[in-house]
């Protein structure tokens, strides 16, 4: 027995044999009561959401959750403390290659200038070694030799 038709009674049955294309095949129409059952939306509920930190209401405070009002909060650094900030990772950079990293960091002062630590910072560029200039490419491209000229002839001005 199919699930799609049912079945009919062997006169019907031998009429719709003769009046068919394809005997076997059945009508596509599911039977009530047959497919799927129990249906989908007869189903009891049976997930249960789990609880989070964020389930407690008393410890989940609406200004914590709004973020329409989350702007970008102001940070004000002094000439000082960009000084130990570059202070410090010159430290670290040092004692990377070798010194106790622990004791070159005690050793900064707490009121520093700005221009010494500039000043006495490891230089990254020499006359010999400049960095690279804006608008000035580093690579020259070259044509492929396998390219073919889209259009023979043509010059192409650029601006």
């Amino acid at each position: 027995m199919s699930y799609t038709r049912p079945t009919a009674n062997r006169f019907f049955e031998k009429i719709r044999r003769l009046l068919t294309v394809n005997p076997e095949s059945n009508t596509g129409i599911p039977i009530t009561g047959t497919y799927r059952t129990p249906a989908p939306g007869s189903q009891p509920k049976t997930y249960k959401r789990p609880l989070t930190k964020h389930s407690d209401l008393a410890q989940n405070y609406y200004y914590d959750r709004d973020a329409r009002r989350n702007f970008p909060r102001l940070a004000v650094y002094t000439q000082n403390d960009v000084a130990k900030l570059i202070a410090v990772s010159n430290a670290k950079s040092i004692a990377a290659e070798g010194s106790d990293e622990s004791t070159q960091v005690a050793n900064i002062p707490e009121d520093l200038s700005l221009t010494e630590i500039i000043a006495s910072a490891p230089t990254f560029y020499s006359p010999e070694k400049l960095p690279p200039l804006p608008g000035r490419p580093l690579y020259k491209w070259k044509n492929s030799e396998d390219s073919i000229e889209p259009y023979p002839g043509f010059v192409h001005l650029s601006s």
